[in-house]
């Protein structure tokens, strides 16, 4: 078992100690359009911790998350849902981890001419196993998908792996963060109040966020970039009219540890 899937399953035996729940196998599901065309698919294999991906569709379709492996069958319906016939024609992640990008073959399997899309970091891994060469961008590169931008924006080592990246939706102005201000259990879509308590709390009992120069200057970069939402890949999305104060506070805690 890897260090980040050994730390996800301490920090779910937490909650359900702090809940006084016991783990069950019900699967929670939802579909929810966040901003124009952009679609929020969520999949709780249980009451403790839910796995995000994001849909955007334009002229051309991007995956934002490949998805855990596992997980696949679910996800698929949720893509089906949206796209219908349509094709899926890109496939992007923060790094390379079984939540992130474990299940990109099988999409690349079933979308024959989608492209996987990533940093040179990335890369390294994963032309590895990926079953066709991923396109790979520098910082601030972008994917033109029609009416909206979906930006790279590099953050090694932050929110963890060394490899790590985020995007940023420009037209939106959405910034899909990966596991950064990401929260426990089941929440609802999008939250307009400030959570950062809760985030803060989720990230000191999970230890995956590491603190020191790197996180500061990662952190520096992401206050430059002019979001209105940022989208977690666990928890709810921090709406407009919090997303600045969520940002700051989270920012101001790991700086103050560093």
């Amino acid at each position: 078992m890897d260090r980040p899937t050994l730390q996800f399953l301490v920090l779910s035996i937490i909650l359900n100690s702090q809940t006084g729940l016991q783990e069950d196998d019900t699967m929670h599901t939802s579909v929810t359009e966040i901003a124009p065309n952009i679609f929020r698919l969520t999949i709780a294999p249980n009451d403790f911790f839910e796995f995000s991906q994001f849909l955007l569709v334009d002229e051309s379709t991007c995956l934002v998350h490949a998805g855990k492996s596992s997980l696949f069958n679910e996800l698929e319906s949720l893509i089906h849902e949206v796209l219908g016939k349509r094709n899926l024609d890109y496939i992007v992640f923060s790094h390379v981890e079984a939540d992130e990008s474990g299940a990109t073959n099988k999409w690349l399997k079933k979308y024959p001419n989608a492209q996987v899309v990533c940093n040179k970091i990335a890369n390294i891994s994963l032309d590895n196993f990926l079953i066709r060469p991923a396109k790979v961008l520098k910082d601030k590169e972008f994917i033109n998908l029609g009416s909206m931008t979906l930006r790279m924006v590099e953050t090694p080592h932050f929110p963890h792996n060394w490899d790590a990246h985020m995007w940023y939706e420009e037209k939106e102005q959405v910034l899909f963060s990966s596991d950064f201000c990401c929260q426990g259990g089941i929440s609802q879509p999008v939250s307009n109040k400030d959570i950062s308590g809760s985030i803060i709390s989720f990230y000191e009992k999970g230890n995956f966020i590491p603190y020191g120069s790197t996180t500061k200057s990662n952190l520096k970069k992401l206050e430059q970039i002019p979001f209105k939402a940022i989208a977690p890949m666990h928890g709810s999305i921090i709406g407009e009219e919090v997303a600045k104060t969520v940002f700051d506070k989270v920012k101001r805690d790991l700086e103050s540890r560093a």
